[in-house]
């Protein structure tokens, strides 16, 4: 049964859903920010590659930063399956995971959290399925379609799904998890006047990418001459600015940072990664030169 939820206890039902979730969790928010205690919240998740993170954001087509900063969007980077997608004219609010749900005014933004006066409509679902619609008849059901609509009619910009290694008898046994690739990232175009000008060369949608990965084999889209070119004079690019003015890269991210191969991440990386300590967990990036390197760097050995 549905129920009208107002201050704290609209805090805690958002809180909750974000906290409890185990096979999927939906956000839908124009504007995301996000302070230290939502981070705590997110960290509980950050190695848990069954759990789908859908994040849904918008407004701000001229300056997206305002909509989410540059820093959440690669705090993002550091789970083991998201999707995060953008939508330029989006105002409706929805947190949901695979039991319970709540339609609401609030941004997941800490202001509204600490200052506004917000309302929201709570409810328990059960979302059958991953990734999936549910049979439509209820409001819950119908408001969970409507925001899973949005996730696939809209721009994909960073997806990130697990690999498995699928065993002899994997019907009976399962499947190992082997790691997790960024099989879409398009934040440097998106916080650039790439984006602002709109010269995407082809928009995506998450239906392009498939929920998993088997290892072995490689689903990504073929790149073109020009992209992997003007890849190239980017690394070399910041191979000269670290020559001239000692810089590295974050392993994790690929932001800019000081150059330190005792220390290759980013702080907010940093503080993901210390949680677990794993020394040879693989990694995205160079710490030298910025270039991809598809789980060959770690913290033990951050430069290619």
């Amino acid at each position: 049964m549905a129920k009208f939820i107002t201050g704290s206890e609209l805090e805690k039902a958002v809180y909750d859903i974000i906290w409890d979730a185990e096979e999927i969790l939906m956000i839908v928010s124009p504007f995301v920010k996000l302070d230290d205690y939502f981070k705590r919240l997110f960290d509980k998740h950050v190695r848990n590659h069954k759990l789908h993170i859908v994040l849904i954001f918008g407004k701000n087509e001229g300056e997206v930063s305002r909509s989410m900063s540059r820093a959440d969007i690669d705090y993002l980077k550091n789970f083991l399956n998201i999707s995060v997608i953008y939508v330029p004219n989006l105002h409706a609010k929805y947190y949901g995971n695979e039991k319970k749900g709540v339609v609401s005014s609030i941004n997941l933004y800490d202001y509204s959290f600490k200052n506004n006066i917000e309302f929201g409509v709570y409810s328990e679902v059960s979302v059958l399925g991953n990734l999936t619609k549910t049979i439509s008849g209820s409001p819950d059901q119908d408001a969970w379609n409507t925001c899973w609509e949005l996730a696939e009619n809209n721009e994909l910009v960073l997806a990130i799904r697990p690999v498995y290694e699928k065993k002899l008898l994997s019907i009976i046994t399962g499947k190992n998890y082997v790691k997790s690739d960024i099989v879409y990232d398009v934040t440097e175009k998106f916080y650039g006047s790439q984006f602002n000008k709109r010269k995407y060369t082809e928009v995506k949608r998450i239906a392009d990418f498939p929920t998993e990965i088997e290892m072995g084999n490689y689903t990504g889209v073929r790149p073109s001459r020009e992209d992997v070119e003007k890849e190239s004079l980017q690394v070399e690019k910041n191979r000269n600015t670290r020559e001239n003015k000692n810089t590295g890269y974050c392993i994790r991210t690929g932001n800019p940072i000081p150059f330190n191969s005792n220390r290759p991440m980013s702080e907010g990386a940093y503080r993901v990664w210390a949680q677990f300590g794993d020394w040879d967990y693989p990694e995205a990036y160079c710490h030298a030169t910025g270039r991809r390197s598809y789980g060959k760097t770690s913290m033990r050995n951050p430069i290619l």
